[in-house]
């Protein structure tokens, strides 16, 4: 089976500039009934490449060094059907909170982006009522991408950081583990990894780790 791909964490706290900047762009809009609009406030469509529509809706300003754009998500499910192992149906119950902020060249190229994720509990079973679960998935980590060629896609850098996964499973205690930093291919986002350091149980082989975290531990 092949589980939903992780999105990303709890909002942690913002650089003081993008704190500075956020205050700024409140104040002005704020102020004052006449202004419409703070001339420092980006139109997000104007950015390179298209920013994530599930982060919506995004706020965008321009700033001394560029243009800084911020969005964040929030989800949860209930004994959702999530796949299959051996014929069996999985459901999961659980939740995540993610904040992205990603910078821009003056002219609107990407250049970094930073997302800070929180999964505190993702319980999966056999059940469609989430009973007799057997599985808990949790993870807090930040994602971090970097943009060698602004704006383009292909040539960005993805590493993740944190506590990614720590799966535990009833009369088991810790199954999978997985923590501490890994940077992928340029171009290969959850493809081809080009450096890892920590404790990897899910990254070390890429190409069975998604069955072997839920359908290898779920009972």
């Amino acid at each position: 089976m092949k589980p939903k791909p992780p999105r990303s964490l709890v909002a942690r706290s913002l650089s003081l500039v993008l704190v500075a900047a956020t205050a700024v762009v409140g104040l002005l809009v704020g102020g004052s009934a006449a202004v419409a609009k703070s001339p420092h406030v980006v139109d997000p469509a104007s950015v390179q490449p298209a920013l994530n529509p599930d982060f919506a809706p995004w706020s965008c300003f321009r700033t001394g060094q560029g243009i800084i754009c911020q969005g964040s998500y929030e989800d949860s499910w209930e004994n959702e059907l999530f796949g299959q192992c051996d014929g069996r149906d999985v459901y999961v119950s659980g939740s995540a909170s993610e904040h992205m902020t990603r910078w821009h060249t003056s002219d609107g190229l990407a250049t970094k982006t930073i997302v800070h994720l929180n999964y505190p509990a993702d319980t999966f079973s056999f059940s469609a009522t989430g009973d007799d679960p057997g599985l808990v998935i949790r993870g807090h980590w930040n994602r971090h991408y970097t943009y060698p060629d602004p704006g383009d896609p292909t040539t960005r850098v993805l590493t993740e950081v944190g506590a990614i996964y720590l799966a535990t499973s009833p009369g088991q205690g810790i199954v999978v583990h997985d923590a501490g930093k890994v940077t992928f291919e340029p171009g290969g986002d959850y493809e081809e990894v080009a450096i890892m350091r920590g404790v990897h149980d899910f990254y070390s082989d890429i190409a069975t780790a998604e069955d072997r975290l839920i359908c290898g531990n779920l009972s």
